[in-house]
């Protein structure tokens, strides 16, 4: 193969791409995910000054949202770390899920 065929080949393959719009979705999910997450604590902090607990349901939505992005990351790049944050980030998921069962809903 040589040095035009590649050119060609990579030319065909990147045709309805647009690297800027895909560097400024990553970078806006990427703030999106700490606005949420300081957003989570900021009502949880209230729940627990007002409520007298704090708020398990947000916790458990952003968990969930995290452990979602992780492990669509890692089944497309396969990277150790992007499974192991996306099992980690599950397991708090399901942690707050119970809290939020047991503790606010009365559940078992």
């Amino acid at each position: 193969m040589d040095r035009d065929e590649i050119l060609k080949r990579s030319r065909e393959e990147n045709r309805d791409r647009d690297f800027v719009e895909e560097a400024v979705l990553a970078r806006a999910n990427a703030l999106s995910l700490g606005v949420g997450m300081i957003v989570c604590g900021l009502l949880s902090v209230l729940s627990a000054v007002f409520q007298g607990g704090p708020a398990y349901s947000v916790w458990t939505a952003m968990w969930s949202i995290q452990a979602a992005i992780f492990l669509f990351k890692y089944g497309k790049l396969r990277r150790r770390h992007e499974l192991a944050l996306g099992l980690f980030y599950g397991a708090l998921a399901v942690f707050f899920f119970v809290c939020y069962l047991h503790l606010e809903l009365g559940v078992f």
